[in-house]
């Protein structure tokens, strides 16, 4: 039977933009690839733009979807316009906006094509998505391969300042990609295990997976000690316990069946959540004081030290004991963001140090810069519409999903999830962790879409 040509360039398009986006996902918050991933951003570029045209002439693909199941995409799009229309009347360094026009956001439209063409692949072949996860993994082991390399030449197992040299070059771009590989697993895992209708994996993947989520946990844990990544894999694989847990026994109660075997899948999560906050107890002290700490940090009025630490000083708790430092900055510039915001509703229109441009009118004696929370720092470049923008992009993508009969549902309820809260907890709001959240964001969004039916 000969192979119709259109069908063949097709399945050519499909697997290069897999294979273009499980390198970008490697790479994409690897320190010293900018060159690389510019290239593979301009060629995922042109694919996606053939690949999109092709699937448009296979009505066989087409689901009869309303434009509101393109939400996520489209006010991803609305986003950019507003960017655009920020720079022309409301931007208040339009030199440093026009520069990060030209690059930044001229590589997020490109990220978000590849993300959209990736999805759509990926919606009607769910077991592709491994090769992305694939991706992250690969920059996982390349950071434990480097680290034992350290390790080799210091003799200590935990070291500090070891992030500054890591490959990912800081803890946030660990936390952000070690996050989204937890998710996308979580997601598929309790779609293996909760769906009949779920694509099957051989058992290996599962060691695959459980292996790969212990090395980021130590990663976290023990080799960048961030308690922003512990935190937000602890939320994920706890709802995954609790997800897998009561449909599994709901299920079993309906058939009067046990499946002892599934049961001791839900063990492993919470084993790893044992160990892993034990490790971490034993190394970060961060967590004694913590809310003590956070609730100092909000008195931004009436303890002013967040101004200036360097002039001030570090704060006491009413026990005493200075506020741990890490726990008491971030509570206070993400609270002067958030005042900020308020007095300006607009933006400054910069995605870098907004906070530090506008916090002076206010306290002229601050030295900060950023809040430290990706959501802040954004409503500080864009304003309040911005930020409604790419919010209302993330939850229309969870609400999509779950009104969706797609194999991916869960998958992309837990990758939104897990996007919202890194975004909460970590200053990933500029260069490359943009260009991720809008490729995530469309690519989430046209992997939830459903199959056409006959």
């Amino acid at each position: 039977m000969k192979i119709d040509r259109s069908t063949r360039s097709f399945a050519i398009l499909s697997a290069l933009i897999i294979c273009i986006s499980t390198v970008l996902l490697a790479i994409w918050s690897i320190r010293d690839t900018i060159a690389l991933r510019n290239v593979l951003l301009v060629l995922g570029a042109l694919v996606a733009l053939f690949l999109i045209k092709q699937y448009l002439k296979q009505p066989q693909k087409i689901a009869s979807n309303s434009i509101w199941h393109y939400a996520p995409i489209i006010l991803s799009a609305c986003t950019l316009v507003w960017v655009g229309i920020h720079y022309l009347v409301f931007s208040q360094d339009s030199a440093l906006q026009l520069k990060d026009l030209t690059s930044t956001w001229v590589r997020v439209l490109m990220a978000s094509m590849i993300g959209a063409a990736t999805g759509l692949v990926i919606k009607d072949n769910p077991q592709r998505s491994q090769y992305l996860w694939f991706g992250i993994f690969c920059s996982f082991a390349y950071l434990l391969v480097h680290y034992l390399e350290a390790y080799s030449q210091s003799g200590a197992l935990f070291m500090p300042d070891y992030y500054f040299t890591s490959p990912f070059s800081n803890k946030i771009n660990t936390v952000l990609m070690g996050g989204l590989f937890i998710a996308a697993i979580c997601g598929a895992s309790a779609t293996a295990l909760t769906s009949k209708y779920s694509p099957s994996y051989p058992r290996i993947i599962y060691i695959y997976w459980a292996i790969a989520v212990a090395i980021i946990l130590f990663a976290y844990t023990t080799i960048i000690d961030t308690r922003n990544g512990l935190g937000v894999g602890l939320i994920l694989l706890s709802a995954w316990v609790l997800y897998v847990f009561c449909v599994m026994l709901g299920r079993q109660l309906l058939t009067r069946t046990l499946n002892w075997k599934r049961g001791i899948l839900i063990l492993l999560p919470i084993l790893f959540i044992f160990i892993f906050v034990q490790q971490h107890l034993n190394i970060n002290r961060g967590w004694n004081n913590f809310f003590e700490d956070i609730a100092i940090g909000f008195q931004i009025d009436e303890v002013p030290n967040w101004q200036n630490i360097q002039k001030f000083g570090y704060p006491k708790t009413p026990s005493g004991e200075q506020v741990y430092p890490n726990n008491y900055e971030r509570a206070a510039w993400a609270a002067a963001g958030v005042r900020t915001i308020q007095e300006n509703p607009l933006g400054y229109g910069l995605l870098e140090h907004s906070l530090g441009k506008m916090i002076q009118k206010s306290y002229p004696e601050a030295v900060i810069r950023s809040s430290h929370s990706a959501w802040v720092d954004f409503g500080l470049a864009f304003g309040i519409p911005g930020l409604a923008l790419v919010l209302g992009a993330l939850i229309s993508a969870i609400a999509l999903a779950i009104r969706s009969h797609s194999p991916n549902k869960l998958l992309v309820v837990w990758m939104a999830l897990s996007l919202l809260i890194i975004f909460t907890i970590a200053e990933v709001s500029s260069n490359h962790t943009i260009e991720i959240l809008f490729f995530c964001i469309a690519l989430l969004n046209t992997m939830a879409l459903e199959k056409r039916r006959d």
